[in-house]
């Protein structure tokens, strides 16, 4: 089973996001119990508002910090925000999301002061292929109440979450398994057609491979994407995880294709292996792009398939 013909699981349901919870949407799930919670906020403002009107929303938690798992946090004025330790200052400094998601490697300390002026400014133009400019940053990352650490059971009443450390797609990513429910959500394990985001500095492939085995092997009947797939039995899941996984290989041979002569990291990035070229026009997205090629090709390196010679790299 995939999609979304089920969506209750006891007190646990999902929300799903807007435009098929594509970036920069997400699914939302509520836990209606003695604690009512909302794990990521990301579904929507209306969603969102129209939970928030129907529900005393106690607890707001974040699986990581991530634009499209927090942007409407600012909704709920009245609930206490919580987000896992790795990643908390985030939420009391900026500086530290200009940091982790590759701003600061790329472009420098002082790109991301310019980044804080315009997302401070709800006036600010928006850029055309991803949340760079959005106000929700400003907004929805003003307030830290609490943190969990990976391996805490969180207790809701009857609802017990266990949170599962899942680095790779950022710094402190954890995935919120439900085993008394059989449910397990996976967030950014996403198995969209993309394939593995690993784009922030705080991204690591092979940590992230690691960390989707080691999901995989958990005992639930259903596995809950952030995105656009939904709800997938484990068989289901199992199937689309080694599909999505492989989309790393696929990037490390089209790499591999392009150097019948040795490049240099920009000039492979110019390429837009990751992200086609006609995307670059953002800068966030641009930047996501050099920094999964440079990942892809350290990956390379190490499997001993290519080396880095006087700057550039060329095929072993």
């Amino acid at each position: 089973m995939s999609g979304f013909a089920k969506t209750e699981f006891g007190p646990l349901k999902v929300i799903p996001g807007e435009n098929g919870s594509r970036f920069p949407f997400s699914n939302t799930l509520f836990i209606d119990d003695d604690v009512k919670v909302v794990i990521d906020t990301g579904a929507g403002s209306k969603s969102m508002r129209d939970l928030k009107k129907k529900q005393r929303i106690d607890m707001v938690i974040n699986t990581h910090y991530h634009f499209d798992h927090m942007a409407y946090n600012y909704l709920f004025d009245e609930s206490k925000i919580l987000i896992n330790d790795r990643e908390a200052e985030c939420y009391r400094d900026r500086r530290r999301i200009g940091f982790l998601l590759g701003m600061v490697e790329v472009y420098g300390e002082k790109w991301v002061d310019a980044w804080l002026d315009r997302i401070a400014n709800p006036d600010t133009e928006q850029t055309p292929y991803s949340p760079q400019n959005n106000h929700k940053w400003w907004l929805s990352s003003a307030r830290v109440d609490g943190e969990y650490s990976w391996g805490d059971t969180l207790d809701f009443g009857r609802t017990k979450a266990h949170v599962i450390g899942a680095p790779g797609h950022s710094e402190g990513f954890c995935c919120m398994y439900f085993p008394d429910l059989g449910v397990v959500y996976v967030a950014d394990f996403d198995l969209t057609a993309f394939g593995p985001w690993y784009g922030g500095t705080d991204g690591d492939i092979d940590l992230f491979i690691e960390s989707c085995k080691n999901i995989e092997k958990l005992d639930a009947k259903y596995f809950i994407t952030g995105h656009e797939i939904g709800i997938l039995e484990k068989d289901d899941f199992k199937i689309g995880l080694g599909n999505y996984l492989r989309r790393i290989e696929k990037r490390d041979s089209l790499i591999l294709s392009k150097l019948s002569e040795p490049l240099t990291l920009e000039a492979l990035a110019d390429m837009g292996l990751i992200y086609g070229k006609k995307f670059h026009e953002d800068a966030w997205v641009a930047m996501w792009n050099y920094l999964m090629t440079k990942k892809n090709l350290q990956r390379l390196v190490r499997n001993g398939e290519v080396k880095l010679v006087d700057n550039e790299y060329q095929k072993q």
